[in-house]
């Protein structure tokens, strides 16, 4: 029966309507703020954005996905890079001297600066010490439920919060944020998942050269 769904949804890709699940806080931080522009050039174009994260099923209801590769992906899945995931601390600029401090190896988190934290990626601090190699002192955090919230949170001068570039690059360019120890490679990877390659000329196929395009 999910064969048949998936190959019913399949022919219908001539079809129509679809549906796109994507990370929600890239959803709402990255992908929304950019979307009039591909609705702009795919005018003929029905696609409807809905939050999802982690495992999926195209079995669903979902005809695209946009996850960063950090769990395996579904049997059959065919998944296209979009962007290296790069991450930092990140907080407000009038934050700066009180939660980092200069030392002989360069610019370092203070141990009293609060860290902030998220349920949806716990181990966030850490992967960013690993990729980056430098220590985090201190046990001072706050942990929030959505990793969006932690972002907020940043922005609003409640502590440093680990920030994927592509997540946090708007609030950069407004001077909203900064981040004092520029941003490293963890490893991972944003992708476009779909049931099968996408075909030339078709709506996936122009949605991801627009998504390479605009990271």
């Amino acid at each position: 029966m999910r064969q048949a769904v998936v190959q019913l949804r399949a022919d219908a890709g001539r079809q129509r309507h679809w549906t796109l699940s994507c990370e929600p806080t890239l959803l709402m931080r990255w992908l929304i703020p950019r979307w009039n522009d591909f609705q702009a050039r795919m005018q003929d174009a029905d696609v409807h954005l809905v939050a999802g994260g982690g495992p999926f099923s195209f079995a669903s209801g979902i005809d695209l996905a946009i996850r960063r590769d950090d769990f395996p992906w579904p049997e059959g899945c065919h998944a296209e890079p979009l962007f290296a995931e790069r991450v930092g601390p990140v907080c407000r600029p009038d934050k700066v001297d009180e939660w980092f401090i200069h030392t002989k190896a360069g610019l370092g988190l203070k141990p009293h600066a609060l860290r902030l934290d998220t349920q949806s990626r716990p181990n966030a601090w850490q992967e960013w010490a690993a990729a980056a190699n430098h220590p985090v002192h201190g046990t001072s955090t706050h942990t929030f439920e959505h990793f969006y919230f932690s972002l907020q949170a940043a922005v609003a001068g409640l502590g440093v919060a680990i920030g994927p570039w592509h997540l946090v690059r708007d609030d950069l360019d407004k001077g909203t944020l900064v981040a004092p120890l520029g941003f490293v490679e963890d490893g991972s990877h944003y992708c476009l998942a779909a049931p099968k390659p996408p075909q030339p000329g078709s709506m996936p196929a122009q949605l991801l050269a627009w998504l390479r395009a605009k990271a």
